[in-house]
């Protein structure tokens, strides 16, 4: 009786270590989440035209270790998966709806494509933000009409 608790209790073990192996899993607190990417576009153009803006998401660890495999959620306020909206959040080629569910990679990073409207007197403004548990990470994005600044 006693050799078949211990083989279950064993078997158990196994079985709930073996489950949390893999997967995806959320930023432990403590983590920090940094996004990186443009904070503002100026199109003085007469026309209205998409563009793509690039960011890249990474997530890491109070040891500043990269974090792979974290789920992550993207929200932008303006972001919806229309043709017609002012933005659109990009997993792969496929445009998502916000807030969008995406996992980091090996590198603890995951690169965003946000295509967005410029020209033709647009003009908005918002707050990249993404989550995982308790963590988040924050970046503003804008879009404003006006003279092109030279660099």
């Amino acid at each position: 009786m006693i050799k078949k608790i211990i083989i279950g209790l064993c078997l158990f073990g196994a079985f709930v270590i073996w489950s949390g192996c893999g997967g995806t899993y959320e930023a432990p607190a403590g983590s920090t989440i940094t996004i990186t990417g443009p904070e503002s576009i100026t199109d003085g153009s007469p026309t209205t035209s998409t563009d793509s803006a690039f960011f890249t998401i990474v997530v890491k660890n109070q040891s500043g270790v990269p974090l792979d495999d974290v789920q992550i959620w993207i929200t932008y306020p303006w972001a919806i998966p229309s043709p017609a909206a002012a933005v659109q959040l990009y997993d792969g080629d496929d445009p998502q709806d916000s807030p969008m569910p995406v996992k980091t990679d090996s590198n603890g990073a995951f690169n965003l494509r946000m295509d967005y409207l410029r020209g033709g007197g647009i003009e908005y403004t918002g707050t990249i933000q993404v989550t995982s548990g308790s963590v988040v990470g924050t970046a503003d994005f804008a879009v404003s009409s006006g003279s092109e600044t030279g660099s």
